[in-house]
């Protein structure tokens, strides 16, 4: 697996936790696109959700959602990815989106590894039936090792991994498609820290991936 590359298009992910962003002097900034948080369980709606992707696309920035998984039972994660995909669809629908949909699957609330594997399965094949879009599993390195099975290889990789000069030890996985490589990021337009990610890839590639 790959480390970070200087080269690659520049992004962020938010939440409500950010506040109000100005989203013109984060385009300034030399970002290309923003993943933003929609929704968490089978009932929880981002606050700043409609607001950020509006104004991140209006701002020309490259705009996907993301959804936060609480892992509980295989009926749950057909819960949780219909509420993902409704929520979109009231605040605009997937033609505004640019980028794929994201599970983002950090917690095993006490679940086992093919447990936490299905419930993924369950919630990626849900939503590709629903919005005949490829989906994309977002984790970090030891919750990857520890709670996915590599059966999910198939699937699209965003991975969180910070430390930029070592490789991600081994995983299912042989490359990422995004990166965060750090929590703790400045930007122009946010107060606080946000966490920055890559693209593997140039415009082009970006481009390719927002057709699928």
């Amino acid at each position: 697996m790959q480390l970070g590359n200087p080269n690659n298009l520049k992004g962020i992910d938010v939440s409500h936790w950010q506040g109000d962003i100005k989203w013109n002097l984060v385009k300034n900034d030399g970002f290309s696109f923003a993943y933003i948080k929609s929704t968490e369980g089978v009932d929880y709606i981002d606050p700043k959700f409609s607001t950020n992707i509006k104004e991140a696309k209006k701002a020309g920035l490259f705009v996907g959602a993301y959804h936060f998984c609480t892992p509980s039972s295989l009926k749950d994660a057909k819960d949780e990815a219909m509420h993902f995909t409704n929520v979109i669809r009231k605040h605009g629908g997937f033609d505004q989106l640019d980028l794929p949909p994201v599970i983002d699957i950090e917690k095993n609330q006490g679940l086992n590894k093919k447990q936490i594997s299905e419930i993924v399965e369950t919630w990626v094949y849900t939503v590709k039936e629903e919005t005949q879009k490829q989906p994309i599993i977002y984790s970090y390195t030891y919750f990857i090792r520890d709670f996915l099975d590599k059966k999910l290889n198939i699937i699209p990789l965003w991975l969180a991994h910070y430390d930029q000069k070592q490789l991600p030890f081994s995983l299912p996985w042989q490359s990422w498609v995004f990166l965060q490589f750090t929590d703790k990021g400045k930007v122009n337009g946010i107060n606080g820290n946000v966490d920055l990610n890559q693209f593997n890839g140039g415009i082009k590639e970006l481009e390719l991936i927002c057709r699928k």
